[in-house]
């Protein structure tokens, strides 16, 4: 499948094959993704597929700039997984980009002090 996506999106599939029709579904799904890491190229995206039983484990792993998002979904199908995981993940990203929002203007960057204050110097003469 190609991906139309900036992420680095891995699918992986644990006692489980991963079909094309889901490999496509989860490259359509992620690409709501993409405004939130749109200025990062390192960012990854990593799905783990796991079948125990009847049952499809779906963990999925965001990871960027040092930070990483996780959300899992436990279900009897692996698309309706995939449907529970995509919105946790837009939460949390969501979530912490609006924290950073309230920070000021921006992460990392610091507030510029408005007041002009110049360093009080004091150089006494003495003549001897």
């Amino acid at each position: 499948m190609k991906n139309e996506s900036k992420l680095n999106i891995e699918i992986f599939g644990k006692n489980y094959t991963v079909s094309d029709g889901l490999t496509a579904m989860t490259l359509k799904k992620c690409s709501k993704l993409d405004k939130y890491f749109k200025d990062d190229e390192n960012a990854r995206v990593q799905f783990n597929i796991t079948l125990e039983g009847d049952t499809y484990e779906t963990d999925c792993v965001v990871s960027t700039r040092g930070i990483t998002y996780r959300a899992a979904a436990a279900t009897d199908s692996p698309y309706t997984n995939l449907d529970l995981v995509i919105p946790k993940l837009l939460g949390q990203v969501r979530k912490q980009k609006s924290i950073w929002g309230r920070k000021g203007a921006g992460f990392g960057k610091k507030k510029a002090n408005k007041r002009n204050h110049e360093p009080v110097v004091t150089i006494e003469d003495t003549e001897e």
